[in-house]
């Protein structure tokens, strides 16, 4: 069984609506068990409580994780305004990293050494992603596929998020996918994130936030997902 985690409810209601209506089930009825569903709680501290909690006590149930959501996506330099992920893109994660856990100056973080804080980059399962990236592919879905920065304070400038772009090579933020990518690695459960662009990471204007949009594209996307794999 396919476990869904999501950090919120709202995130979570807008993928159990369409699961539901991609099976044809009133939104009154309870879904049929085709999959789990795990309201995660914000940032890596709660998402590793309670998934680790979940799987401690289903984990034999569980075959491969869904990660969804939404996130906030870099900016490009001038340079390379090509790759800039616009609002309400699908990304699927290549890597996750934990972006802000080390020792932080102005300008840079310094990672602790693995020694002291353990694993902090993830590369994440590679045939899930691909059986991903080829069912959005025929659905005609666009998505772009990159690595992922999980943080444990949300970027509120253009300069934090140029800085942790760079660092890893990454497409935009999140704060729960790395925490995600660790308890599945330590329950060997094979991991797919998938996020839509809430907003951009820039110097802090809501006004431009397109979040409720944002968590329908990405439960959209996810319970296409879903659907298509519990049939293969």
């Amino acid at each position: 069984m396919i476990l869904a985690v999501a950090a919120t409810e709202l995130e979570m209601k807008s993928f159990e609506q369409s699961l539901s209506k991609d099976r044809g089930i009133a939104s009154d009825q309870e879904l049929e068990p085709c999959c789990a569903l795990l309201i995660s709680g914000v940032g890596p501290v709660e998402t590793t409580l309670h998934l680790t909690r979940y799987l401690d006590k289903h984990y034999k149930q569980i075959t491969k994780v869904i990660n969804f959501g939404v996130a906030g996506a870099y900016i490009a330099e001038a340079s390379r305004a090509e790759d800039n992920v616009a609002l309400l893109a699908i990304c699927l994660a290549e890597q996750e990293s934990m972006g802000d856990f080390g020792i932080c100056f102005a300008d840079h973080i310094e990672a602790f050494e693995e020694q002291l804080g353990g694993r902090t980059v993830f590369p994440l399962d590679h045939p899930l992603l691909y059986q991903a990236r080829e069912i959005l592919r025929r659905h005609q879905i666009a998505c772009h596929c990159g690595n992922f920065v999980t943080v444990a304070a949300a970027s509120a400038t253009r300069q934090r998020g140029t800085m942790l772009a760079a660092r890893y090579q990454a497409i935009c933020e999140n704060m729960e996918g790395a925490a995600v990518a660790r308890v599945c690695a330590e329950f060997a459960l094979p991991l797919l994130e998938l996020r839509a662009v809430s907003n951009l990471v820039e110097d802090r204007d809501l006004s431009r936030w397109q979040l409720a949009e944002a968590c329908v594209l990405a439960a959209n996307a996810a319970a296409l997902l879903v659907r298509t794999m519990e049939k293969s």
